[in-house]
């Protein structure tokens, strides 16, 4: 919030904020073994602000874009209306190609972009989307599928957490995988590779079952989409054959 006047402890210049930002920025270290190397080029990555700054210093090529094509040329912003950008992930939806034709002018030079996909068929942060008839079918995405190593997914029982907690996760992975998928075929292998996952690590079946069942009662909504009555719907996913 700004303020023409100080308000206690908290309150700060433009200019101190200018150089606590730039401190942080330039005096960025990190080591591996014994070495210890200070970071030259671009944003450091990792250290809590560095989502925001790569945030805003997007938006400020796009706002000055944007802003400039709406007083200047209506139909051509009009295009950009389903364009959406998550941090440095951008997703532009029916606009005739117009960001691709666009993008050097928005950013500068120094900012290189990687196009992904093209055509009826991408992958966007947790979803894998396909354009089939005019109907986008989608269903989860997670590239950790592809690792060619095992990665520790999910807290372990073992760990020193209260079991709601642990529990409670797996009810809260249950909706996420139910929320980005449209077809039962895609939801129930999901959903059975989740349930094997969590009972290597130390999950009873049965106390599963209980979250998967609170679950489709409390958020009917998240598989409206499936076209399976309640309990089918629960007899296909506690079904551990």
């Amino acid at each position: 919030m700004w303020t023409q006047k100080k308000h206690g402890v908290n309150s700060y210049t433009k200019a101190q904020i200018i150089q606590m930002t730039s401190h942080l920025i330039k005096e960025c270290y990190f080591t591996i073994g014994n070495l210890l190397f200070s970071q030259s080029i671009g944003i450091p990555m990792g250290n809590d602000p560095a989502p925001f700054w790569a945030n805003l210093y997007l938006h400020h090529y796009e706002y000055q874009f944007i802003s400039n094509l709406i007083k200047n040329d209506k139909n051509r912003a009009f295009k950009f209306r389903h364009c959406f950008r998550f941090i440095d992930d951008e997703c532009n939806i029916n606009d005739s190609d117009e960001f691709s034709n666009s993008f050097h002018q928005i950013y500068p030079k120094e900012l290189k972009l990687k196009c992904e996909h093209h055509g009826s068929h991408a992958t966007f942060l947790d979803l894998d989307i396909t354009i089939k008839d005019g109907t986008f079918e989608y269903k989860l995405y997670d590239k950790r599928d592809n690792y060619p190593f095992h990665i520790v997914r999910m807290p372990d029982f073992s760990a020193n957490i209260p079991s709601y907690v642990f529990y409670g996760s797996i009810m809260s992975e249950f909706l996420r995988i139910a929320r980005c998928t449209l077809h039962p075929n895609d939801f129930i292998p999901r959903v059975k590779q989740l349930t094997s996952r969590m009972h290597k690590q130390g999950a009873q079946l049965n106390k599963i079952n209980i979250q998967i069942k609170k679950a489709i009662n409390k958020h009917p909504e998240a598989f409206q989409s499936f076209n399976i009555n309640t309990e089918e719907l629960i007899t296909s996913l506690t079904n551990q054959n």
